[in-house]
């Protein structure tokens, strides 16, 4: 029966919709008063808070004894910030120094630093966890907002895990793969 292999998974806060490999196919959410933000990451690990700032397209991440080094990869996703924002994806590292690294962004510009980011970086049975793709609501969205993957969906190897602001219930549509 077509159909019959989709699961869901729903939250109203951030946490684990698998802990396995699956393929995202679709996802709806309300939004709340604020403008919200709903990241989904392919990961075993929660995101870890840091700030950042940018200078043309080197984006400077601080996160007291990240322990990290140079060539690790990421996934990251930053807050905007009066209208600008650092470009989420996955990236390879270069340390800086005990507290900080450094990505280069595919985009530039000037973000002063302090601004908060959110990264993941970990691996599981042979794949890194990265970010997979992020939604924003305007203020007083509190509306059903519904989204379908193109194609097949989108692949996470190692489990899917949302992170939520200001985003009042998330359903994530998904199949083992």
């Amino acid at each position: 029966m077509a159909g019959s292999n989709i699961r869901s998974g729903h939250l109203h806060g951030s946490g684990y919709i698998t802990n396995y490999r699956a393929l995202v196919k679709a996802l709806d959410l309300v939004g709340t008063t604020s403008a919200g933000i709903l990241d989904i990451w392919d990961t075993d690990s929660a995101p870890i808070q840091a700030t950042y700032g940018r200078s043309g397209t080197t984006v400077t991440v601080t996160k007291v004894g990240h322990g990290l080094s140079t060539g690790d990869k990421v996934g990251i996703t930053f807050l905007t910030t009066s209208g600008a924002i650092a470009t989420p994806g996955n990236y390879v590292i270069t340390v800086t120094g005990v507290d900080t690294f450094t990505i280069t962004d595919i985009n530039s510009g000037t973000i002063a630093a302090g601004k908060t980011c959110y990264y993941v970086n970990s691996t599981a049975d042979g794949y890194d966890a990265q970010w997979l793709a992020s939604w924003h609501t305007s203020a007083n969205d509190t509306f059903f907002n519904g989204f379908n993957m193109p194609d097949e969906g989108m692949l996470a190897r190692i489990g899917i895990y949302i992170r939520v602001e200001n985003i009042a219930s998330v359903n994530i549509y998904y199949t083992g793969a």
